[in-house]
């Protein structure tokens, strides 16, 4: 296991940081992702992908996913200062992986593919409209037609 820094293309002042590091594991120019990151989009959570990190500075900056792990990714971004203290237990209860980024008052959300898509999307919504600003980086839940 090892940390690798990804390059990240800033927008708008977002993300408020150049790069980011995560956890992986390596096998030649192939890697898995370890954690849920807070700012790497199109990337989540035991996604297999191929990169060549930067010759000068390390970094990646760009990926290609080969493999999708099924797991979803979320942000939720705590704007407005609200108690997110209840959300994060109902996303624990339902098998999420909740990371806090105190900082930036940002939740980085790992939804594994075994959370039934119809529970987190409910309960998605439910956190959005509580007043959060959320964010989607990669969603594999999605919730099927009846």
């Amino acid at each position: 296991m090892e940390k690798v820094c990804f390059a990240l293309n800033i927008d708008d002042d977002w993300p408020p940081v150049a790069t980011e590091s995560v956890w992986c594991s390596r096998s030649g120019d192939a890697y898995e992702l370890l954690n849920a990151p807070f700012f790497i989009d199109g990337l989540a959570f035991g996604d297999k992908f191929t990169a060549k990190p930067d010759e000068v500075n390390g970094c990646i900056f760009e990926f290609e996913v080969v493999k999708e792990s099924g797991h979803s990714l979320a942000w939720v971004i705590n704007n407005e200062e609200l108690d997110f203290t209840g959300w994060k237990q109902l996303l624990l209860e339902q098998g999420c992986s909740v990371e806090g980024l105190a900082a930036f008052r940002l939740h980085s959300i790992d939804v594994p593919a075994a959370v039934d898509a119809a529970n987190i999307n409910a309960l998605v919504n439910r956190i959005e409209a509580a007043g959060f600003a959320m964010a989607f980086p990669v969603w594999r839940h999605e919730a099927e037609a009846p």
